[in-house]
């Protein structure tokens, strides 16, 4: 359940950006049906700050799931004597992201925490001078051992993160350190060539890095490629991205830590009557499922259906606006587990927006 949660946040978090508001709650409740009755029972909530340009910079995951002794409470009286139901809805946090974003509002920081502050991870964002990401690093501050202290910039500030070089006397690169939050989390090191040219010839990770990602963009902007290694260097994961003459995103093949493909998305884009559709595939070019996308007249996210290789509709979301073009809520429909009762499809979870 908690990743599905933290799957959907992320899918969601660049629509409700849009908006601006100070904060947004996502009620998620899960839908139940007994006896001809529709109930629905609030299990989880997701909470997004924004700061006052428009930037969020918090979003939390709570769970109101109640132990079912909780649930029922007795109640005194002549007329109410025994157990009723208890209608409060007792929240805990689950997860929170914690973002830090520059004056463009690129997120150059993530912190990811759970119940008591106790911190998971926390990630950095670099960008180029044409606001194009160009790398992320995540590592786990509790394993952090290469401490470097950084100095504030020319503001005052602290800063999230820098770069530190040593030069041999012609002033050839010798070492360069990735400083962030105070650690020195990648070294690397420099040798000349028999042509006199610098040449990378070591890296170091710190033993509290998870990943690394690296991103190659385009003359245009868009991004190409995108590769992410380990704590020892050692490749993940790589991707590829191809785009049509409108620069939307048309292809994307995923390759294993051994450059072998390992899956392939494909997205069509059918303007005249306003869909769009997703194919997913495995490294054997064979058809796993699809997700079709239809449009309202707005050009908004309608109706979202998963199909699997026969063309037969798994799961199916479908997505309201309230007067001002803001979602509303989304209802989710298991179209395998849960079919239709008394001629009308039941959702299984719906997810309601509130503005603040």
């Amino acid at each position: 359940m908690l990743n599905r949660i933290k799957l959907f946040i992320c899918l969601l978090l660049s629509i409700v950006f849009l908006y601006g508001n100070k904060s947004i709650t996502i009620k998620v409740f899960h839908v139940f049906e007994s006896f001809g009755t529709e109930t629905q029972e609030l299990k989880n909530s997701i909470v997004m700050e924004y700061d006052s340009m428009g930037w969020l910079i918090d979003s939390s995951i709570y769970s109101h799931t109640i132990p079912l002794n909780q649930k029922y409470v007795y109640v005194s009286g002549p007329q109410n004597e025994g157990l009723k139901i208890k209608r409060s809805y007792a929240k805990e946090m689950v997860l929170s992201y914690s973002f830090v974003n520059d004056k463009n509002g690129n997120r150059i920081s993530t912190t990811l925490t759970g119940p008591g502050d106790s911190i998971y991870w926390k990630e950095y964002q670099k960008y180029d001078l044409n606001n194009n990401i160009i790398k992320r690093i995540r590592y786990n501050p509790k394993k952090a051992i290469n401490t470097n202290i950084m100095t504030e910039n020319n503001e005052g500030e602290k800063m999230l993160w820098g770069e530190s070089y040593n030069y041999d006397s012609t002033g050839k690169i010798l070492e360069c350190k990735e400083l962030y939050n105070n650690y020195a989390l990648v070294i690397t090191t420099f040798g000349l060539d028999s042509l006199n040219i610098t040449k990378k010839i070591n890296q170091y990770f710190d033993p509290s890095v998870i990943f690394q990602t690296i991103y190659f963009h385009n003359q245009k902007g868009e991004l190409i490629e995108e590769s992410s290694t380990g704590r020892f260097g050692n490749l993940i994961e790589s991707k590829t991205y191809e785009y049509d003459i409108l620069g939307r995103r048309v292809a994307t093949t995923i390759y294993n830590e051994k450059g072998k493909i390992k899956e392939i998305y494909n997205t069509l884009f059918d303007d005249d009557n306003f869909k769009t559709f997703d194919f997913y595939s495995d490294s054997t070019v064979k058809l796993s499922s699809l997700r079709e996308v239809i449009l309202d007249n707005k050009g908004r996210k309608y109706i979202e259906a998963i199909l699997d290789s026969d063309e037969r509709v798994l799961e199916k979301n479908v997505y309201y606006y309230d007067i001002k073009g803001r979602i509303s809520e989304v209802k989710q429909y298991d179209l395998i587990r849960r079919k239709k009762s008394q001629n009308k499809e039941i959702p299984v979870r719906v997810n309601i927006y509130e503005y603040n």
